[in-house]
This record gives structure tokens, C-alpha cells and sequence, in this order.
């Protein structure tokens, strides 16, 4: 089943919310700030989703993982392995997931 856009959008920005808890629970702040971003224009002001916005967000974060030492290449680094792979792994799903919503393959 093709989803149509606000459906694409509305879980592109569940996705977006949380990969930015994700980061911040990590402490990382300058991606979170891309991440922000491209929540925000999927967002209304008063909260609610802004469908509209699907093609700006998928802009940001395409941009954020383009080129050399982009977020693609973003790890989190835990002192336990266990951690770090867990960690990892994490923020790869979410990242994965992202990149189909947004189509970007």
C-alpha cells in the first residue's frame, strides 16, 4: 500500500522526534540542530502536523547527509561496547527509516 503524503510526513516527523530524543539523550548537539529543522517544518506552531512541509524537511535532512563527514557517517561513541552498539544501532533504524520515508534512495 503507497502512503500518501500527509501519512509520509506524519511519520517522517514521529521519526524526526525520535532522532532528536536520541541525540540529546547523547548529549549531541550539532545535529540536533538540522534535525530541529526539518521538525519544524512539519510542524505548526500550535503543534499539529504541517503536511505542506514534507518537501522542506526532506531537503534539510537530505543536505545533512550529503557529502564528506556527513550525518550518515555520525556515530555515537560509549566507552562499553554493548552501549555503543546498542546505541548505534538505534540511531541507524531511525536513520534507515527516515531515508525510505523521505524516498531519498
Amino acid at each position: 500500500m503507497t502512503k500518501n503524503t500527509a501519512e509520509k510526513g506524519e511519520e517522517a516527523r514521529q521519526l524526526l522526534l525520535e532522532l532528536s530524543s536520541l541525540l540529546k539523550e547523547h548529549r549531541e548537539s550539532n545535529w540536533t540542530r538540522g534535525i530541529e529543522a526539518a521538525i519544524s517544518e512539519l510542524t505548526f506552531g500550535d503543534g499539529t502536523f504541517n503536511k505542506a512541509g514534507l518537501e522542506a524537511a526532506k531537503s534539510i535532512y537530505k543536505t545533512m547527509n550529503e557529502g564528506g563527514r556527513g550525518f550518515a557517517e555520525y556515530f555515537f561513541w560509549l566507552d562499553s561496547e554493548d552501549d555503543r552498539i546498542a546505541a548505534n544501532k538505534d540511531l541507524d533504524n531511525l536513520r534507515t527509516r527516515l531515508w525510505d520515508v523521505f524516498e531519498l534512495l
